[in-house]
């Protein structure tokens, strides 16, 4: 295993997801205006519905996941699918705490 394939897939998926929060927002609340993203996501963290938008963002780390088999990067594909799973995890944990 390949342990700098699987981290550049980690960060890609960490990536990916953080991209996927940012485009969920600017498609439910129709704002390009990073001050009001910012501002609806630092909203959303007060209210606990954040992990709303991070399971949201998880979309875009299912799109790299597919990419990355269909061009035969299986050790970078075991990244994204682990920072998937912590993602899971952080979710899980902050619904429920």
């Amino acid at each position: 295993m390949n342990k700098k394939e699987v981290i550049f897939g980690a960060f890609g998926g960490f990536t990916a997801n953080l991209m996927g929060v940012f485009i969920s927002v600017i498609v439910l609340f129709q704002e390009i205006n990073i001050s009001n993203i910012l501002n609806i996501l630092s909203d959303s963290v007060s209210d606990n519905s954040i992990t709303k938008f991070i399971s949201l963002g998880a979309i875009m780390n299912l799109i790299l996941f597919f990419i990355f088999l269909k061009y035969n990067y299986e050790e970078r594909a075991k990244g994204v699918l682990l920072v998937t799973f912590l993602i899971a995890i952080l979710t899980i944990y902050i619904n429920n705490f």
